[in-house]
């Protein structure tokens, strides 16, 4: 089996809903993936395997004070895939295509023992707070060290101010 990774095509679209809904059993990313699709700064990168699309990650905009960063998610991989590192293939592509497409950096809520191995650290340790913090349903919170960063630029001025995430994630005034 041969896996390709590249950019979202129009003929994705529906395809990647599906993949998404599948991989989380909900319909929320898919509804996350439709709003920030075709906005400014936002792009999507695919996994084809054997011609069929089989994983997804988008990008959006998103700010760290008037800093335009881009965000990282939701990303998802059929459930028959997962666990062959599909996964972690988009979010490497990805994150290329960024730095490709002059990007500062690449923000994302997630696990601080996965996602360091791709270049993220905690977004604590240059001075950002989450502001997702102590959010969540049932069992599930979202703890201040899930807010990682990665930064594309290399260059030694800081990021500051408060994030913001594209409207599609809900996230709360603060």
């Amino acid at each position: 089996m041969s896996l390709e990774i590249r950019l979202e095509e129009p003929d994705d679209r529906d395809v990647v809903l599906e993949v998404e809904r599948l991989a989380f059993g909900s319909d929320e990313e898919p509804a996350i993936v439709e709003t920030i699709r075709g906005e400014e700064g936002s792009f999507a990168m695919v996994a084809v395997e054997d011609e069929e699309v089989v994983g997804h990650v988008q990008f959006s905009r998103a700010w760290v004070g008037d800093t335009a960063v881009v965000a990282l998610g939701p990303i998802g991989v059929h459930p028959r895939c997962q666990g062959r590192g599909i996964g972690s293939a988009l979010i490497q592509a990805g994150c290329a295509e960024a730095e490709a497409r002059g990007e500062r950096a690449v923000i994302l809520i997630g696990s601080p023992e996965f996602y360091p191995r791709f270049g993220f650290e905690p977004a604590l340790r240059h001075g950002l707070r989450n502001p997702f913090a102590g959010i969540g349903e049932g069992d599930f919170v979202i703890a201040e060290e899930d807010f990682m960063l990665c930064d594309l630029s290399g260059e030694p001025t800081p990021l500051s101010g408060a994030v913001r995430w594209h409207r599609a994630f809900g996230q709360p005034d603060g």
